[in-house]
């Protein structure tokens, strides 16, 4: 059966839920298609969000059953276990991701939007060079949408993107050594006086985070909370496997192995998260990307929940008001705002993950004991935004590298790559005007690093 909408969204997670509900939030009529069954889609786990991106991604903040944590304090481990020094009152919400698909998808259907759950396999057909309609299939029935907006919320599988001759071209897929194997799960606790030996081990309070960087190459983490409850704990891997280390499921093995107080699983689930820099392109006539298939994450930790939802907000603002949601211009005006806003912040952490990638654990060990590693260094981080230091803190910091030229080396240079992101995507092009990008292009070639 054909039907005609204004737009369609392929994907049914964060990103593409929250794009879906804000489209129709402007009065769009919108599908949505997504290949799992309703309430098995997107992440399965908990993840970091912060408050401001709720509120910018126009949602309200993590409530309720759906905000597990927040304002609690974390622990900054070297490799060693060394050195550390602590987070007090993190910004990061721990938000159990199923609560907030399952709120995503209330407030959806409550705004009009048409979901179709178990539907596979869209194809696009394209019309002068623009996606006009798209088949699926729903079961054993053919689904068919004619629309002028398509958007590609399916993951960093790109299962639009890779149909567009012009964005398969532009938005190249993570290669395996910028893709991060992270897992999370939530454990129930076997033995409490095991989790409360762990705590005093680690100098912790039930309900305060271990956070142990650099144990599988300079990225990687090992994060573990017990509840304060000592009902549960929380743990939290990731690494780049492809760089010779174990996954980050093999840690969350490795750590119940060492750790035999940690009981079944309770709830959680494991993904490939892309790390590479945002793209400079995500959007072609008729077709925009959204989320983890447009690498809108933050590359320091691999958390897209936030940035994908935002850019399906900042879709939704650029489309409001325009006679053709899908035209070149106006979706041009959706790539442009988002990153104009975002693009330094994304750049720039990247930067960071690469220099931790090249530092490796022993680097890593080294920035905990020079103290370039510090608190507010990190709190910059969790809060996903782009700071800078104190000056008496950088400082130190500075001083610290100059008796440390190798380690200067590779910090410097990343270092500076922060810094001249701002500058070089306060300047993306308005307009869609080819000349102006590509001398934007040329204005940040010194600063673009390499993607493979």
């Amino acid at each position: 059966m054909k039907q005609s909408v204004d737009a369609v969204v392929v994907g049914g997670g964060t990103a593409g839920l929250n794009a879906a509900l804000q489209l129709a939030r402007t009065g769009r009529s919108v599908a949505l298609l997504e290949r799992r069954a309703e309430g098995t889609s997107g992440a399965r786990w908990v993840n970091g969000v912060l408050d401001w991106q709720f509120e910018r991604a126009g949602l309200e903040p993590s409530a309720g059953a759906e905000r597990l944590a927040d304002n609690s304090t974390a622990w900054m481990v070297s490799p060693s276990g060394r050195y550390r020094f602590a987070i007090r009152r993190s910004p990061v919400v721990e938000a159990d991701m199923r609560e907030l698909v399952q709120r995503l998808t209330n407030l959806a259907i409550d705004a009009g939007v048409d979901i179709r759950w178990g539907t596979d396999q869209p194809v696009l057909d394209f019309r002068f060079g623009r996606p006009g309609s798209v088949d699926a299939q729903c079961g054993h029935s053919a689904v068919h949408f004619d629309a002028d907006l398509f958007v590609d919320a399916s993951g960093r599988a790109g299962v639009l993107r890779r149909q567009s001759g012009e964005l398969a071209e532009l938005c190249p897929p993570a290669s395996p050594a910028s893709t991060c194997v992270a897992q999370q799960l939530v454990l129930e606790v076997a033995d409490r006086d095991g989790a409360l030996e762990f705590c005093d081990a680690n100098g912790v309070q039930p309900g305060e985070a271990v956070v142990q960087i650099g144990l599988e190459g300079g990225y990687s983490t090992l994060n573990i909370r017990v509840e304060p409850d000592l009902h549960a704990v929380s743990v939290l891997t990731g690494s780049i496997p492809s760089l010779g280390y174990a996954s980050g499921p093999a840690m969350v093995r490795a750590a119940r192995e060492t750790h035999r107080w940690m009981g079944p699983t309770i709830f959680g689930g494991s993904g490939h998260i892309p790390l590479r820099r945002v793209y400079d392109r995500f959007t072609a006539p008729g077709l925009a990307l959204v989320g983890d298939a447009a690498c809108q994450v933050m590359p320091a930790h691999g958390s897209g929940i936030g940035f994908g939802m935002i850019a399906a907000k900042v879709l939704a603002e650029a489309v409001a008001n325009a006679d053709d949601p899908g035209s070149p211009d106006t979706l041009w005006s959706y790539q442009a705002n988002f990153l104009r806003e975002f693009g330094a912040t994304l750049a720039g952490y990247d930067a960071i993950r690469r220099m931790s990638v090249t530092l490796g654990s022993k680097g890593a060990e080294e920035l905990f004991s020079s103290g370039v590693f510090s608190e507010p260094l990190v709190r910059n981080g969790l809060d996903q935004k782009l700071g800078s230091l104190p000056p008496t803190k950088a400082g130190a910091a500075a001083l610290a590298l100059a008796k440390r030229p190798h380690l200067a080396k590779v910090v410097a240079p990343a270092l500076a790559y922060m810094g001249a992101a701002r500058g070089v995507y306060s300047t993306y092009p308005r307009r869609n005007d080819p000349r102006s990008f590509e001398r934007w292009l040329k204005l940040g070639e010194p600063w673009r690093i390499s993607q493979s």
